[in-house]
């Protein structure tokens, strides 16, 4: 977008690693956090002229004479697959420098959603490397490193999904600095700040959409178009207004609605809606197409006594 900018969404309902990080070295007060540079800056609860503010303030600040590369690629051999990464770290200043790599795998459009029901973006699966680093002047730091996924409990990630990998590398200053969680004063932590970020999407063709149905939503009963409480199943009486939440980074071409693998609608244009009525025991199903022919979908089981 407007700025050169990257962030990992950590998920830490979900991903041990990423609530070791939120907590262990943030301290986390509220969610969602927002930790700028390394922590410089805090944002609890933001919108974008905040995030924007602390962005500007952080892309003030003087940085060592760092420069770092990355490259990715995906390799299968007989006994392994996985994802190649080389880093090169170049020190241009005229001192030693010293810091901490962090190399975050990230799925741009991410397995796992909030609780609207929407995909977070460039969410964390993993760490592929982490690592001190000491680097003399005018001297370069060069490490080549793989990420197994099957080793690290993700045995659906194949080479067809590598248009939808961000891998990230972070390398954080050796300093400490004093952060807060809880701005202004509250909830201390020690914050090392970013020095260089460097970043490769894996694959080379096109980024899929995301997709996902917003309502109904699964295990609730929806009265006349209301959502009324839990249940173990999703129950609908009356008619229902299906949302739908699609992203893809060059536009989505078209949603199709589905009712037992029957095309009821197609729509070209938000809002994703279309009013459901109908008898019985029903899979619903939505997909999602961008304008290269990718796709997505998204579906639910659900009972409708509907006219």
């Amino acid at each position: 977008g407007e700025y050169p900018f990257y962030y990992v969404s950590l998920i830490g309902d979900v991903n041990d690693d990423a609530y070791e990080r939120i907590n262990g070295d943030y301290n986390c007060y509220l969610y969602p956090t927002a930790f700028f540079d390394g922590g410089k800056e805090v944002v609890v609860h933001g919108d974008e002229e905040e995030y924007r503010a602390a962005i500007e303030k952080c892309g003030e600040r003087e940085v060592a004479s760092i420069d770092m590369s990355i490259d990715t690629t995906w390799f299968q051999t007989c006994c392994d697959a996985g994802i190649a990464i080389e880093i090169t770290i170049v020190n241009e200043g005229d001192e030693k420098y010293e810091g901490f790599l962090r190399v975050y795998i990230t799925e741009i459009n991410s397995r796992w959603k909030d609780y609207e029901g929407i995909p977070y973006h460039f969410g964390f699966l993993d760490y592929a490397l982490i690592s001190n680093i000491s680097v003399d002047a005018k001297e370069f730091y060069y490490n080549f490193s793989t990420w197994l996924p099957y080793e690290e409990g993700y045995d659906d990630i194949k080479k067809d999904d590598m248009d939808n990998i961000l891998v990230i590398a972070v390398l954080f200053n050796k300093a400490e600095e004093q952060g807060y969680a809880d701005p202004p004063d509250g909830n201390p932590f020690v914050a090392h700040y970013v020095d260089s970020v460097a970043a490769d999407i894996v694959g080379e063709g096109n980024l899929p959409p995301s997709v996902s149905i917003l309502s109904p939503k699964e295990g609730y009963l929806y009265l006349f178009n209301k959502q009324i409480m839990p249940l173990k199943q999703t129950v609908i009486i009356g008619k229902k207004d299906v949302k739908v939440y699609a992203y893809d980074n060059d536009g989505i071409k078209k949603i199709e609605f589905y009712v037992d693998d029957m095309l009821k609608k197609e729509i070209t244009a938000q809002p994703y809606e279309w009013t459901w009525r109908d008898m019985g025991q029903h899979i619903l199903k939505v997909i999602a197409y961008d304008e290269e022919g990718g796709q997505d979908s998204d579906s639910l089981s659900a009972f409708i006594l509907s006219l």
